[in-house]
């Protein structure tokens, strides 16, 4: 991939790292007000039905997405020129996706700074093994293995374990001993804690049900769009001395081309290959990004709507094939 080494990726991506500050705002009202006004018509819905709350709570969830992501660029310090209102905007929006700000912000910081690694499979990732570690495990623990990466698992009860459980405490080893990180986590449980106990007090049950219900709905998008950008057949995963940033960005993530509506909700996100090669890009600038460098587009795995199904199936690295494979294949192959 000599064509877009590291010497060379900044310099083909530097020139969109400019936060514009009337876009950033725009997004802000744009994914803020069609939210909060669904999140209304779905409370009022399930004062009707329960079965007429969820269409509404699922349209909902797609703004809640776009929340998501103006939290995720503003940890990465690309959503606002100013410190000030990119930490103030991305807490508010932590309160809203029920994600720590400043613990997810340092855990997602690792994930950029490690993806692509053999070695550190840990940080922030959905759990998948390689071949020979799978061979290796008992019995008990292969049947655990295969459990959790079975789809309903991963990409339904998954997401709820996550943003339900797991981020209510300092989850890192790192969070348990840094103040900022635990603050932020006992931040967010004391707003979602007032939040709540506010919500329900004056609106009764259904202010939960309805929040949950939308932010279950969120979480199971966002994880799902997680997967496939970095477990795909022709992935990249290699030893920390055989790593470098450059291929791990364009060869371990994906760009997943959907269609401009489902782009749009999904904040650009797709272009994920392009946001590691430079995470200070905001969202809004990675397509124009991709379409003006060549080797982006065609150094890439791409993903559409039509295929992304089948990065399902896949659930062992083979660093033997230096690749994904499915359960059939450790099968035939290891077993």
């Amino acid at each position: 991939m000599e064509s877009i080494s590291s010497k060379h990726w900044l310099a083909l991506t530097k020139s969109f790292q400019k936060p514009d500050s009337f876009k950033s705002w725009m997004q802000v009202l744009n994914s803020f007000g069609p939210f909060l006004l669904l999140w209304g018509l779905a409370y009022f819905a399930l004062e009707v039905s329960f079965w007429f709350m969820i269409p509404v709570a699922f349209l909902a969830a797609l703004f809640g997405l776009r929340i998501f992501i103006i939290q995720h660029d503003c940890g990465h310090g690309s959503f606002f020129k100013s410190m000030k209102w990119r930490d103030r905007v991305g807490i508010v929006c932590s309160f809203i996706t029920m994600t720590p700000y400043r613990g997810w912000q340092w855990e997602h910081a690792m994930h950029h700074a490690h993806s692509g690694k053999i070695e550190h499979r840990d940080l922030g990732e959905i759990v998948m093994l390689t071949a020979a570690e799978f061979v290796a495990l008992s019995r008990w623990e292969k049947i655990k293995y295969r459990i959790y990466r079975f789809p309903p698992a991963t990409f339904l009860i998954g997401p709820a374990w996550v943003f339900f459980g797991f981020y209510r405490w300092p989850y890192w080893k790192e969070h348990r001993q840094h103040k900022v990180y635990r603050q932020s986590v006992w931040l967010t449980n004391a707003w979602l804690l007032a939040l709540f106990g506010v919500g329900i007090y004056f609106l009764g049950w259904n202010f939960a049900w309805v929040h949950l219900m939308i932010i279950y709905f969120t979480a199971v998008m966002g994880v799902w769009m997680f997967y496939v950008q970095h477990q795909f057949e022709d992935g990249y995963w290699r030893p920390t001395e055989n790593w470098t940033q450059a291929e791990a960005a364009v060869h371990g993530s994906s760009f997943f081309k959907l269609p401009k509506i489902l782009q749009w909700f999904t904040g650009n996100i797709g272009y994920h290959h392009v946001h590691h090669l430079n995470p200070l890009i905001p969202n809004y600038e990675l397509e124009a990004c991709h379409n003006e460098n060549e080797v982006l587009q065609t150094e890439v795995t791409t993903l559409t709507l039509a295929n992304c199904w089948e990065t399902m199936k896949l659930k062992f690295w083979d660093e033997k094939l230096e690749r994904m494979i499915s359960w059939k294949e450790m099968k035939n192959l290891y077993l």
